[in-house]
């Protein structure tokens, strides 16, 4: 017995926990909070995080505030891989892992399926070209244009055809350097995706599966000559032809596409006798032709028939030798090539005739309601952006966070309690801001040092009550990592400045400590906070 549990899981919990911040009925409250302002042992190398009970612990004590999350701030995203010159890239295929098509080989010079170009349009890759010899060459060409060109497969120089899936407006703010945002659908704002561009059932691509042997396609064909409205030829000399295909028997040659002087397009060979060269067409003759003018000479070659519920799909082969001593009789079907993109297809088989045999195909069909219909999934957005700007009001967010001070951590907080509540903030009663900074006020005397170790007591390591100070707004110190209650009436001391001051009141954080849950910590360089200045905290959150 086997099973699987598809990675679909991960992009289902990557969806829902977007959503949790969007919807007026989820129990989900986010805060984006930093902290830490005094140093690190060695400030050019931040600590490591861990993920103990401890930590999460010290995490609360270093926090300065928090700010809400909106809807609006949080966003699906995906590694941002830019087009480059001169890089193979795998293509789409509906029987290769998802982990396989967004994999790169740094030693194959190979990348994942999708892009994004200098224009900020997203593509995926539903064809790869490949050279001669079957091997997959190069995107030398950068693709451009968008749904409204060919349902948005775009077709470059090099062989490649390239999907166009959306585009990433300037204003777009989960747009990084290593991330981009990806819509769930052609609906969503802030990117450039219709529904133009989406086609249930697009058939673009048939992948050879084995590459046969013998095949072999001619043009200079001698028939006899022959009236508009024939379905039946003769071939001139039939020693010569299966010569030239290196057969035994002309039946070989039944199914293989055939062209010239009044022959329709798409008309095949129906049936070959091998005892006189007859011909029987799949479609009756449009003008006269035939004899022995070279003009009128007609040609074979290895044709594709693709069988499936639905409709539009030519497809052609390459046919390659150059890795086989250049032996004809051995020619092999290295690509096929779909020039005439189908649609509506939801079952497909395609299958080649000619004057070889061995060569088998598979087609490649898309998800389900086409490409570009639910970006997300299709290029597996399991990664969620949560970006918020401090300071977007002003830069103390109103009086709220001081301005005067630094911080070294940041992270993502979800449902805390508001201090001394047992029960999580609520979407009814949750603030905008919270300030986890006690203040403590004193009656007069000089300031305090920025983030020293304050304390009350007889000496700095026999403390009743301590913290360290994040600023001073005169007589108001603000302290972090508070330790005990301050008394009114006692001695607040500077561990560095030595400045005594009576303690006239002191008040509580906002948020009880220690509640809900720290689902992302991150310790960073020294960010020093000023007046004017906003930051633009953006953290990512995998599944």
């Amino acid at each position: 017995m086997t099973s699987v549990t598809t990675k679909k899981l991960q992009i289902i919990a990557a969806k829902d926990f977007k959503e949790a911040f969007s919807s007026n009925t989820d129990t989900t409250v986010g805060y984006v909070f930093i902290g830490n302002h005094t140093a690190y042992a060695d400030e050019g190398s931040p600590p490591n995080i861990e993920d103990t009970v401890k930590t999460e612990k010290n995490v609360w004590d270093n926090m300065i505030a928090a700010k809400k999350v909106a809807g609006g701030d949080v966003e699906l995203v995906i590694p941002r891989v830019l087009w480059t010159a001169n890089t193979k890239y795998r293509q789409f295929d509906d029987a290769i892992p998802f982990a396989t098509l967004l994999s790169a080989n740094t030693t194959q010079n190979l990348k994942g399926m999708y892009v994004m170009t200098s224009e900020r349009n997203v593509y995926k890759c539903v064809s790869n070209a490949i050279s001669s010899n079957g091997v997959t060459s190069n995107s030398t060409v950068m693709p451009t244009g968008t749904y409204t060109t060919s349902n948005g497969n775009i077709a470059t120089s090099d062989g490649y055809i390239w999907k166009y899936m959306y585009n990433v407006k300037p204003s777009n703010k989960f747009l990084t350097a290593d991330w981009m945002p990806v819509p769930e659908s052609t609906a969503q704002f802030d990117y450039d995706v219709s529904t133009t561009g989406v086609v249930s059932g697009e058939l673009v691509s048939i992948i050879v599966t084995a590459n046969g042997s013998n095949y072999r396609e001619a043009s200079n064909i001698v028939v006899d000559s022959y009236a508009s409205g024939s379905k039946h030829l003769a071939l001139s000399n039939t020693v010569i032809v299966r010569e030239v295909f290196s057969i035994s028997s002309l039946a070989n040659l039944a199914n293989m596409s055939i062209s010239g002087t009044g022959i329709a397009t798409g008309t095949y060979i129906s049936a070959i006798e091998d005892s006189n060269g007859n011909i029987t067409l799949s479609s009756s003759t449009t003008a006269n032709g035939g004899g022995s003018n070279t003009l009128s000479h007609l040609a074979f070659a290895t044709r594709v028939y693709i069988n499936g519920d639905g409709t539009g799909a030519i497809a052609n082969t390459i046919i390659s030798n150059t890795n086989i001593n250049a032996s004809a009789a051995a020619a092999n079907i290295a690509k096929i090539k779909v020039t005439t993109i189908g649609k509506n297809y939801t079952v497909a088989n395609a299958y080649v005739y000619g004057s070889g045999s061995g060569a088998t195909a598979r087609v490649i069909l898309p998800p389900k309601y086409g490409h570009a219909y639910n970006s997300s999934k299709e290029l597996f957005a399991n990664n969620v952006m949560v970006a918020v700007r401090i300071g977007e009001i002003d830069a103390t967010e109103g009086g709220k966070i001081s301005a005067n001070t630094n911080f070294r951590q940041y992270g993502l907080l979800i449902n805390p309690h508001k201090y001394s509540n047992t029960g999580s903030v609520s979407l009814a009663n949750a603030n905008t801001i919270f300030v986890q900074t006690s203040n403590v006020t004193v009656v007069s005397g000089s300031p305090y040092l920025l983030d020293e170790y304050v304390y009350q007591g007889s000496d700095p390591t026999n403390s009743k009550a301590y913290g360290f100070v994040v600023d001073q707004d005169a007589n108001v110190i603000k302290i972090s990592n508070k330790y005990g209650s301050f008394d009114v009436g006692a001695i607040l001391t500077g561990a560095n400045s030595g400045v005594q001051s009576v303690i006239a009141s002191s008040s509580n954080p906002e948020l009880e400590p220690y509640t809900g849950d720290i689902i992302y910590a991150e310790n960073t360089t020294k960010i020093d906070r000023e007046e004017g200045q906003a930051e633009n905290i953006k953290l990512i959150v995998r599944f």
